[in-house]
């Protein structure tokens, strides 16, 4: 590992924001928002609907990343179903080490699409590692600000 590198992981460390776990399920809920729709996230959870979906679908999201960190069965259904959704982006960042990830992210916030970007934090967090997590944790806050800002700017024009 180069000295380039080291730096953007020390970058990062200094940016911790909360335990990995907790990282990784809102890196997670992120991506299923993008990825899944409704009927597709019920599926990763057996077919139980046990949320309110229609009201308030950020809730169903926030139950299947939790599931999915606690449930072995509820993590393979929705990998399968993120990495079929996601299929065509995820060629783009597969074997790509998470600096280079990180760079590409900042290189292309403004131009790649969501579903692309979903694919770029998928690729980080469904190796279920701390250190990873840390990166797709920053990156997934940035994508919200990234998303806040598209639509205020969508709303202006």
């Amino acid at each position: 590992m180069g000295y380039a590198e080291v730096q953007k992981i020390y970058d990062f460390q200094s940016l911790r924001f909360s335990p990995a776990s907790q990282g990784r399920t809102e890196v997670l809920r992120i991506v299923l928002a993008i990825a899944l729709d409704a009927e597709m996230a019920t599926w990763c959870l057996g077919g139980a609907r046990s949320v309110p979906v229609a009201r308030w679908p950020s809730t169903l999201y926030q139950v299947v990343a939790c599931a999915a960190l606690e449930s072995a069965s509820v993590w393979r259904r929705c990998a399968l179903l993120l990495d079929r959704s996601l299929q065509d982006a995820l060629a783009s960042y597969e074997g790509h080490a998470p600096s280079d990830l990180a760079e590409l992210f900042a290189e292309g916030r403004e131009s790649l699409a969501g579903e692309e970007l979903a694919a770029l934090l998928w690729c980080l967090v469904r190796e279920r590692c701390p250190s990873r997590d840390l990166i797709a944790e920053r990156l997934g806050r940035e994508l919200e600000t990234i998303a806040a800002q598209r639509l205020r700017e969508g709303r202006s024009s």
